[in-house]
């Protein structure tokens, strides 16, 4: 349990004013009590994606706090105008999936950072949109609130779902990640909780950790280089030689 205490964890998929009640200086303080090092308040609504939270500065210490959005669509055509006018005005994309056209579409776009909710309609991801996920660099998203929110039919089918991502990110080396897509401070989870959760789902507990410290972490680093053009390519410095 030692590289647990070590870990810094995130939550990249926390919910607050104005889509919902609690104000962000909320949720970060409930976070930071549960030993987070840092999350996303993430809008639903993309007008709102440009909110200043206005979180008291007392707040950032050791702390990191991100913006992002949640993009909700119904269509390619919308996912795609919404992901290219947000890149440059967020940190962290996610999409969410449930919708087969719509899980595929956001896979294969190298802009999209995390897949949310793919299987929100109790349906699995297949073996295509597992490998297109590892292709892109786009995360699977393990929401936990599909676990603990859900009536239980609805969580049995989703769970099944969930098992069988886990078992597809595994086979195609895809990155997984753990949110608690928390609408307020009551929804949030405790890392040790988090990780118990995304266990449930199939993940070992190196897996369940990666998920909630690695590869959000790798997430963060990644969107906030100021060398980066695009996944994969930045700019390094050029040294002339002298011959």
């Amino acid at each position: 349990m030692g590289i647990i205490k070590r870990s810094k964890f995130f939550d990249l998929n926390v919910h607050s004013l104005p889509d919902y009640a609690d104000s962000p200086g909320r949720m970060v303080l409930e976070a930071k009590e549960m030993a987070y090092s840092g999350i996303c308040l993430t809008s639903l609504n993309p007008s709102n994606s440009f909110y200043d939270p206005n979180i008291s500065s007392s707040f950032y210490k050791n702390f990191e706090i991100y913006n992002g959005i949640e993009i909700q669509v119904n269509n390619i055509s919308a996912l795609n105008k919404q992901v290219n006018r947000l890149i440059d005005k967020v940190d962290i994309i996610l999409v969410s999936g449930g919708h087969e056209k719509i899980n595929r579409a956001a896979l294969e776009n190298q802009k999209v950072d995390i897949l949310a909710r793919p299987a929100s309609r109790g349906k699995p991801l297949n073996h295509v949109l597992a490998k297109a996920a590892a292709d892109n660099g786009v995360a699977i998203d393990f929401n936990i609130d599909a676990l603990t929110m859900h009536a239980r039919g609805s969580r049995i089918n989703t769970l099944a779902a969930m098992r069988l991502n886990v078992r597809l990110t595994r086979k195609y080396d895809a990155s997984m990640v753990l949110t608690s897509s928390a609408r307020s401070h009551y929804d949030l989870r405790g890392p040790r909780e988090m990780m118990a959760l995304g266990m449930l789902m199939g993940m070992t507990q190196d897996e369940a950790l990666c998920a909630l410290s690695i590869v959000p972490q790798a997430i963060i680093k990644r969107n906030t280089n100021k060398n980066r053009i695009m996944k994969g390519v930045e700019i390094v410095d050029m040294v002339e030689v002298v011959q």
